[in-house]
């Protein structure tokens, strides 16, 4: 059994996912926090790299998982 495997019996399905959903909304957090921070000297290239990276993050995530969906007749909504 993998460790990811263990993680998510331990933590139960529902824990898991929303585990999972609370990361995407801290990086989104803290996102916005180091912004704020360097808005006052208007320093923003490095906030800039960092919300690419995390944009093409959650957009690789984004696009599987609507890949997946489509090829999987059983999770179609109805």
């Amino acid at each position: 059994m993998a460790k990811a495997d263990r993680a998510i019996k331990a933590l139960g399905a529902k824990r898991w996912q929303a585990l999972h959903r609370l990361v995407y909304a801290i990086a989104l957090l803290a996102l916005l926090h180091f912004f704020w921070m360097r808005a006052g000297k208007h320093d923003f290239a490095e906030v800039a790299v960092y919300a690419a990276i995390i944009a093409v993050l959650l957009g690789w995530r984004v696009f599987h998982a609507n890949r997946s969906r489509r090829a999987d007749p059983r999770s179609a909504r109805g």
